[in-house]
């Protein structure tokens, strides 16, 4: 494998990155019916190609491609028993991310979309490293390969075009995993070429179930782990966030200011850059902190939006309804924007003002 893939990420090495808190797939908590396709799949010796797995953060796309790794390379039990032993040689290092079959990139955190590199090589060395290289060596050990690329949703068109060919044919033997939100964000040349497979957030004792076995969450009440679920629209990743010690009473405050009849651009600013700095100085954590809050401030104003819906009739257009839809709206495009790298400091500034002002972040009100 090239340097090119296996330094793909700030924490490659670290496998955290593609963490699999699930030993077997008994483990998959509400999602039966995955075990069971795969099953099939593997048992009819049709798992090959390229799949697309895409739902929100935290509902186990990765933790499902490293099981599946596990279930395809384990060298001790055949794929079709679905039960790599996870203590053969094998089965240890795709859990450390070191096994040669095994090959993983994904965004580095200081960039914008995921590089050529990573995918081609780099200039002076292209497809002789890289992503689609590698995929198409034969495998060093078995016969099986597997290769995962996380962050699809960072694929620029560029980077794409050089997926295409490894994703239409991949070599025999070869099983090729892109991880994404959704199918939206994945251009159609890459969604055209990938069998897609869609992993919904769970919801009410399975969510609990998720967040305390797959996300260490020790919260005991279900009240307060659904309203986490709900504030964080599925993202499982950010509900378990939500539910650390010490966010209640800044979420507390937080809301309100968002609640007032006339925004507060200031204060809302100081919240949360508070917020994001009380996640330290790594980058990643502080723009998952700040996602965080966008996060909960665009639940917030649909919950703001839904209750002034009801209380309006059918012959008339709900009073403030589009100053809360364009919050809304600048509040997704908050999220697009730390997902380039966006200056924080900027960023928050910029949207406290627009979203007292009513303004989309394109610079255009949609009014009140």
């Amino acid at each position: 494998m090239s340097p090119a893939a296996t330094k793909s990420s700030d924490n490659a090495a670290d496998p955290s990155s593609l963490r699999s808190p699930l030993s077997q797939w008994s483990d998959l908590i509400g999602k039966a019916h995955l075990a069971d396709w795969f099953a099939h799949a593997i048992g009819a010796g049709k798992l090959t190609g390229s799949l697309l797995f895409v739902g929100p953060h935290g509902v186990g796309k990765r933790s499902v491609a490293m099981l599946l790794a596990r279930t395809l390379l384990c060298e001790t039990r055949a794929p079709a028993d679905m039960q790599p032993c996870g203590s053969c040689p094998a089965c240890q290092q795709v859990v450390a991310q070191t096994h040669p079959d095994l090959i993983t990139i994904g965004k580095p955190n200081d960039r914008a979309f995921i590089p050529l590199d990573l995918l081609i090589g780099p200039p002076d060395a292209r497809m002789s490293e890289g992503f689609c290289r590698d995929i198409r060596l034969r495998p060093s050990r078995g016969k099986r390969k597997v290769a995962i690329l996380r962050d699809a949703d960072f694929l620029n068109e560029e980077g794409a075009n050089c997926l295409l060919k490894t994703l239409e044919e991949p070599p025999p033997g070869s099983l090729v995993i892109l991880i994404g939100t959704s199918e939206q964000r994945q251009l159609p040349t890459i969604r055209s070429r990938c069998r897609v497979i869609r992993f919904s957030p769970p919801s009410g004792p399975d969510a609990a179930d998720l967040l305390r076995r797959g996300h260490g969450v020790t919260e005991t009440s279900d009240d307060k782990i659904a309203d986490a679920v709900a504030m964080s629209a599925g993202d499982m990743t950010v509900a378990a966030r939500l539910l650390t010690d010490g966010q209640d009473q800044w979420q507390t405050a937080f809301l309100n200011l968002l609640s007032q009849p006339n925004l507060d651009p200031v204060a809302i600013a100081k919240a949360i850059t508070s917020r994001v700095d009380d996640a330290g100085k790594e980058a990643s954590k502080r723009r998952d902190a700040l996602r965080d809050v966008l996060s909960m401030a665009i639940q917030h104003f649909r919950r703001q939006l839904r209750q002034t819906a009801s209380q309006a009739t059918a012959a008339t257009v709900p009073a403030g309804s589009n100053l809360l839809l364009s919050r809304v709206d600048r509040c997704v495009r908050a999220i697009r924007e730390v997902d380039r790298s966006a200056n924080q400091s900027t960023l928050i500034e910029c949207l406290a003002g627009d979203l007292a002002q009513g303004r989309t972040g394109d610079r255009g009100a949609i009014g009140s």
